[in-house]
């Protein structure tokens, strides 16, 4: 019988019980935590034959371990937010806006007499509608002829 070589000598190498069953599940997350297929040996006490044709299967083949790497300080995401947040909190304005919209149309006198505004706008929206009808209905749609409002 030939032993491993060990740091101590005369100390025999110890070597894992091979478990009855190994799934490629197993295996899969094996190479996800970075352990290599020499790893995978030790791992569950297997041949390199049997560790060869283990990695023969469809869903193994070709696959390698993952390269964990570590950091050599603790990385800690502070912004995460709440998912079940809704709204932003927001700080209230310093001067009331109803009161400062109060005092805006009071100082602006165009701005008193709305309805008699509306009726300006409606009025010359009209006008502007009746010039378009016309325009529409000339024969002639080449002609460039300007309009006055």
């Amino acid at each position: 019988m030939i032993e491993a070589r060990t740091n101590n000598p005369g100390e025999a190498t110890q070597k894992n019980e091979t478990p009855s069953t190994i799934t490629v599940s197993m295996i899969l997350e094996d190479l996800d935590n970075g352990i290599d297929r020499n790893g995978i040996k030790d791992k569950y006490g297997l041949q390199a034959w049997e560790v060869k044709q283990m990695f023969e299967h469809p869903a193994l083949k070709g696959k390698k371990a993952r390269k964990v790497r570590k950091l050599s300080f603790n990385f800690v995401d502070d912004t995460v937010t709440d998912p079940n947040q809704t709204s932003i909190p927001v700080e209230g304005p310093d001067v009331d806006v109803h009161t400062e919209a109060s005092m805006i149309v009071e100082a602006t006198p165009e701005l008193q007499n709305v309805d008699g505004t509306m009726d300006d706008v409606r009025k010359e929206s009209q006008e502007v509608d009746d010039v378009l009808t016309m325009y529409e209905d000339t024969a002639d749609f080449g002609d460039d002829e300007e309009f006055q409002f």
